[in-house]
């Protein structure tokens, strides 16, 4: 089994057959065929016998040993469903499935009538679990069948991988399926796919509210020409555990009614909400397999506090001026009814809602009645979400005090993340260390140096009593003064200004305060603006040190160092 594997839609793959047969022209250029047949004759080799059908039965019981949860193709060098694989053995590889239930298995095919034969034979009272994805390959529309099939097959969670696509697919029937996957072919003979007809399966799939995953145009290799369909990336996954019955996209395929009264970001709020998903999927995921091994808890929840709607529009902003940055916590969430948007992502509600392993909790907190309007209809396209979904029409420092007085002395019953993305500096420090006292609860904050604090940080020092005051509730001390700020002599006299490199000494200053409120706490995360302007910080803090090495691992990317060694 693979740890960690290269295919961009799947974490991992475990290969219990290895070896196939062509059935159809979508196995002409087979990848595995080409790799595996390179070790035919190699002693010792796992694929010395080649691409020949090979049962490995020395490897059944490897999920068991995984105990990390997480997404596996099964069989990515073979077909389980291949007819000259005995039924009893295909039977112990949906045993090891049923027993290691803490993952999610992907298991895709091109032998559908096989396939519907055998989960409607092994799940004659109910339908395939829901960790158990059941999957079939089509490549042009002669292939079509096998759809009808996969929907024929008693099986919860269905989707579909046109890859490689070799022709149009316009008619294809998306009822009941709950994922597309398509994509070019690659290697050295790599047939070319038409736009045409991607963009024909992303229409059904946008129409019809199917999950869809665009992997890759294809070439001589698999990344020659990247996966940008129509200026935007579609890696969508289906809701974990959801009934096939219903659709269950997830992210930025929106209809009309979803996005009537969007509001409008910058591009960088993408690279926000990115970092934000990649943590939310590490947590669940964990507590998913813990939840269970943590005495007397109720319940881990997810708290937006500063929430907005569910779908956000990107638009193109040719440049912004310094004089215009501070008005960018505004003007990133101002509605609008613009025409030249062409871009859509899920805002954080929705982006939290689509985790494969939902939270058991969710809290939307938000002042504007018109976004509160647009969290009710997102609370109703999730109705059949095991997870409770609150929505409160409260400011945010209402909310979480309320809630922290009236959960006082349970939070050893609790775990929780919140999410602290304010459009300035509404959240002052004594909230922040009351919740970092709870031991139970972490934070992602965004800090906004670049947005609103450096605004009211004059280079001259010349404070009036109602600034100094507002730095100092935001802080919770006035010792930001003193660390950033330096009585000069000169020619002329005395003057206080401010140091260089401020934004800097003050983040980090920030970073070590919230390490000793919460244990731990991340790099911060420099947000900018397609120039280069610094917005602000994505900071992440919490008491538990494994959180701390997932955060790190999410934020890392790009962090440049900040402050007087803070971070070596």
């Amino acid at each position: 089994m693979a740890e960690k594997s290269m295919i961009e839609w799947t974490e991992s793959t475990w290969n219990p057959v290895t070896g196939c047969t062509k059935v159809s022209s979508g196995c002409d250029h087979c990848y595995a065929e080409r790799f595996s047949e390179r070790f035919r004759g190699v002693s010792g080799h796992p694929f010395e016998v080649g691409f020949d059908l090979t049962l490995r039965p020395e490897r059944l019981a490897q999920p068991m040993s995984w105990k990390r949860p997480r997404l596996i193709f099964v069989n990515s060098m073979s077909d389980l469903f291949h007819k000259d694989i005995p039924t009893e053995y295909i039977d112990k590889v949906f045993d090891t499935m049923e027993t290691a239930h803490w993952h999610t298995y992907q298991v895709l095919t091109k032998r559908s009538s096989l396939m519907r034969s055998f989960i409607n034979a092994r799940y004659t009272k109910r339908p395939a679990p829901p960790h158990i994805w059941l999957g079939v390959s089509v490549e042009n529309a002669s292939a079509l069948i096998r759809i009808e099939h996969l929907r024929q097959s008693n099986s919860r969670t269905k989707f579909v991988s046109f890859e490689p696509l070799l022709g149009p697919v316009a008619d294809a029937d998306l009822t009941q399926i709950n994922w597309v996957i398509a994509g070019g072919e690659s290697g050295p003979k790599a047939r070319p796919v038409e736009a045409e007809w991607l963009r024909d399966l992303r229409d059904i799939c946008v129409h019809r509210g199917v999950a869809f995953f665009f992997k890759q145009w294809g070439g001589k290799t698999p990344k020659a020409k990247g996966n940008v369909l129509d200026g935007r990336r579609w890696m969508q996954y289906p809701r974990y555990g959801h009934d096939s019955s219903s659709t269950n996209s997830i992210a930025g395929a929106p209809s009309q009614e979803m996005l009537d009264g969007v509001m409008e970001v910058g591009l960088w709020a993408r690279e926000k909400l990115e970092y934000l998903r990649k943590y939310l999927h590490a947590y669940t995921t964990i507590l998913h397999k813990k939840v269970h091994e943590i005495d007397n808890l109720k319940g881990y929840f997810y708290v937006d506090a500063f929430a907005g709607p569910g779908m956000l529009q990107i638009r193109k902003r040719k440049s912004i001026s310094s004089e215009q940055l501070w008005l960018l916590e505004l003007s990133e969430y101002a509605m609008s009814d613009s025409t030249d948007v062409q871009q859509y992502i899920s805002g954080s509600p929705r982006i939290a809602l689509e985790l494969r392993r939902p939270f058991t909790d969710y809290v939307f907190v938000e002042i504007d009645s018109e976004k509160i309007h647009e969290l009710k209809k997102l609370k109703d396209e999730f109705k059949n979400l095991p997870a409770r979904i609150h929505i409160r029409q409260q400011e945010c420092e209402v909310y979480l005090r309320n809630l922290l007085d009236r959960c006082k002395g349970q939070w050893n019953q609790w775990r929780g993340i919140v999410f602290l993305d304010p459009f300035g500096m509404q959240v002052p420090w004594e909230l922040i260390s009351m919740i970092g006292t709870t031991h139970s609860i972490e934070v992602v904050i965004n800090f906004p140096v670049g947005m609103a604090i450096n605004r009211l940080l004059k280079k001259s020092g010349d404070f009036s009593k109602s600034e100094r005051s507002k730095l100092d509730l935001y802080f919770g001390t006035d010792q930001w003064f003193e660390l950033l700020y330096r009585q000069e002599q000169n020619l002329f006299g005395s003057n206080v200004s401010k140091i260089s490199q401020a934004g800097d000494v003050l983040v980090a200053w920030y970073c070590e305060r919230l390490e000793e409120v919460f244990g731990h706490v991340s790099p911060p995360r420099e947000i900018q603006t397609p120039d280069g302007t610094p917005l602000y910080y994505l900071i992440w803090a919490g008491p538990n040190e494994t959180g701390a090495k997932i955060a790190t691992d999410v934020l890392r990317q790009g962090t440049r160092e900040v402050g007087p060694a803070l971070f070596d």
